[in-house]
């Protein structure tokens, strides 16, 4: 038994010996290690932590935080609003109004068309019937609809409505 332990420690020297000898046969050899880097040794400002425009005066730096010595500044009062109405234009200004900004009185009516192609198709015919006002309140009661949200229309249709109470004004005017 002696004899066995004699061996097998002696094996374990000898390959406790050699371990360090194999070990040198599997060496990794890295090549990145032999690169260098210019960018580690050069120059980046961002990295100086001296700013000189941390040196200039700034009075409205101290907002939060003014002066104790500074006199105290009133604030502006805000003007009272009232709900007057604006003062009616005078007879003189009425009757001084040029010719192209004259609004021509067309009576309202209300059409009850579903669609605003009906309005834009009974638009047509009043045209073509030369009656201008009905083509002018028919466009006009159409727009105000489209304001109320009572009658759904696109910006096409929209500004093809507008472009008929322009002209319409215009034909009557």
């Amino acid at each position: 038994m002696t004899v066995r332990i004699a061996i097998i420690g002696s094996i374990v020297v000898v390959f406790g010996l050699l371990l360090p000898v194999m070990s040198a046969n599997y060496v990794i050899d890295n090549p990145a290690d032999k690169i260098k880097n210019p960018a580690g040794t050069m120059n980046n400002p961002a990295t100086h932590i001296n700013n000189p425009a941390s040196n200039i005066h700034n009075p409205a730096g101290r907002m939060d935080n003014p002066n104790p010595l500074s006199p105290v500044t009133p604030a502006i009062p805000k003007p009272l609003v009232t709900n007057k109405m604006p003062a009616a234009p005078s007879a003189e200004q009425i009757g001084h109004r040029p010719l192209s900004q004259a609004i021509v009185a067309v009576p309202i009516k209300t059409y009850h068309f579903k669609t605003v192609g009906a309005y834009v198709s009974a638009a047509k015919k009043a045209f073509g019937r030369d009656d201008y006002s009905a083509f002018v309140s028919i466009a006009d009661d159409a727009l105000r609809r489209i304001r109320a949200g009572t009658l759904k229309a696109s910006n096409k249709s929209r500004q093809k409505l507008l472009k008929y109470k322009k002209f319409g004004q215009s034909l009557l005017g």
